[in-house]
C-alpha cells in the first residue's frame, strides 16, 4: 500500500523537475521511514529527533530538509554540524543561522501573505520580509537557495491549494539564485469515504503549468520538492478495537472499545474528519440484522474521549471488533500518556502478506 500512494505522486507527477518527500511528523515508525527511504522518497523533518530518526532510517542528508519554527541555538549547532538543509522561518532566525556558520538555507514564506482569502496563520516570513532576508543573506556571505510554503493541511480539492501554489511561484520568479520550492502541506485524505477524492493527477498538472511558466522566466529549471504527510500513510494503517461495553443513554447509543484519543488522538484534534468505522464481519459470521446510529468511545473518565460515529448493527455487543480506516497518520504519532492508557500493539503486514509485531 505504501508503495502504491508513492506511485500514484510520481504518475501524478512525472517531470524530472519533481522530488517527492515525506512529512515525518505524520507518521515516525521506523519500518515506515525504512521503507520510504528505500523507495526514494526525502525527508521532510521539523525536530532533532526526528532528524535523527530520519537518519537511522536510511534517508540521505542530501534528501532530508528541516522546516520549523523558533529552533534554539543547540539545535542550529547540530543542524550546521551535520550539513543538513533548513527552511528558516524569520528573519531573526536567519540571522543566528549566519552567526553560527551556516552557508545557505531556504526561507518559509507565509502562505496568509500570498492571498487575502487566506486565514492567517503562524508560519515563515511575509512577503514584505524577502527582500529584508535577501539582503541579510548577502551581507552574512549566505546563499538563499530555496522558498518553503505550508499551505494547510488536509485540503479535499486541488482547487484549494492551486491559487496559493501559483502566487508562490510568481514570488519565485524575483529569485533567481534558488534551487528549489518546497511545498507542504496541503493534500487531503478523505475520510469519510465519501465524495469525490482529491485530484492528484490534477494537482500535478497545475503545478506543471506554474513550473513551466518559472522555467521560462528564470531560463532554468529548479527542484519542486511536494512534501505530503498524511495522504501518503494515512490509508496504509488502521485502528483495531475491541467493544467493551454498549449502552443506551438520553437517546444515544454508546459504544465503549479498549482504546482511547490518548493512543489515537487524531479524533479530538479533528473531529471535522472523523474516520470511517465499520464492524470486523470476516470473524463474526451471525446475522447482525439492521444498522442504527452510534457514538464510538474510549474506555476512560474523559467526557471528551470520543472516537467517532457510526452506523452499527443494532446486535453489536462486547467483544466484536471495530476498524477504524485510514489510521497511517497523525494517529499513532500524536499519541500521550494522557489517561494513562497502554499503547496498542503495531502489526505490520508487507506486501507478501507476511506480518509481524513491532
Amino acid at each position: 500500500m505504501l508503495r502504491q500512494q508513492c506511485e500514484e505522486f510520481r504518475a501524478a507527477f512525472p517531470y524530472l523537475w519533481f522530488q517527492l518527500y515525506f512529512a515525518t511528523m505524520a507518521n515516525d515508525r521506523g519500518i515506515i521511514l525504512e521503507q520510504l527511504a528505500s523507495l526514494g522518497v526525502g525527508a521532510c523533518v521539523n525536530s532533532v529527533a526526528h532528524l535523527e530518526l530520519a537518519l537511522d532510517s536510511g534517508f540521505p542528508p542530501a534528501k532530508v530538509q528541516f522546516s520549523s519554527t523558533g529552533l534554539s541555538q543547540a539545535d542550529m549547532q547540530r543542524l550546521v554540524s551535520l550539513g543538513i538543509h533548513v527552511n528558516l522561518d524569520s528573519l531573526s532566525q536567519l540571522e543566528q543561522w549566519a552567526a553560527l556558520g551556516g552557508t545557505t538555507a531556504g526561507l518559509r514564506v507565509n502562505a496568509s501573505s500570498l492571498s487575502n482569502d487566506r486565514p492567517k496563520d503562524r508560519i515563515g516570513m511575509s512577503l514584505s520580509d524577502l527582500e529584508t532576508a535577501r539582503s541579510i543573506a548577502r551581507k552574512r556571505g549566505m546563499k538563499v537557495s530555496g522558498l518553503h510554503v505550508y499551505i494547510g493541511t488536509n485540503l479535499q480539492s486541488h482547487e484549494q491549494l492551486v491559487p496559493t501554489v501559483a502566487r508562490f511561484f510568481q514570488v519565485a520568479e524575483h529569485f533567481d539564485e534558488i534551487e528549489y520550492l518546497n511545498i507542504g502541506g496541503g493534500v487531503g485524505v478523505n475520510y469519510r469515504h465519501s465524495g469525490p477524492d482529491f485530484d492528484l493527477q490534477a494537482y500535478g498538472r497545475a503545478v506543471n503549468e506554474c513550473q513551466n511558466r518559472l522555467s521560462r522566466q528564470l531560463e532554468r529549471c529548479i527542484k519542486v520538492v511536494v512534501e505530503p504527510g498524511r495522504k501518503l500513510t494515512a490509508s496504509c494503517g488502521k485502528m483495531v478495537a475491541r467493544v467493551t461495553d454498549v449502552k443506551l443513554l438520553n437517546d444515544l447509543r454508546y459504544v465503549a472499545v479498549d482504546a482511547s484519543v490518548a493512543v489515537f488522538p487524531r479524533p479530538l484534534v479533528h473531529p471535522d474528519s472523523p474516520h470511517h468505522i465499520w464492524l470486523l464481519p470476516e470473524i463474526q459470521f451471525r446475522d447482525r440484522g439492521s444498522l442504527s446510529g452510534a457514538i464510538v468511545v474510549g474506555r476512560t473518565t474523559f467526557s471528551g474521549d470520543v472516537l467517532g460515529a457510526s452506523d452499527l448493527p443494532e446486535s453489536l455487543e462486547v467483544d466484536d471488533v471495530l476498524i477504524f480506516d485510514d489510521a497511517g497518520a497523525y494517529s499513532q504519532s500524536m499519541e500521550t500518556r494522557f489517561l494513562g492508557q497502554p499503547a496498542p500493539a503495531v502489526v505490520v503486514i508487507d506486501e507478501t502478506g507476511r506480518a509481524w509485531c513491532q
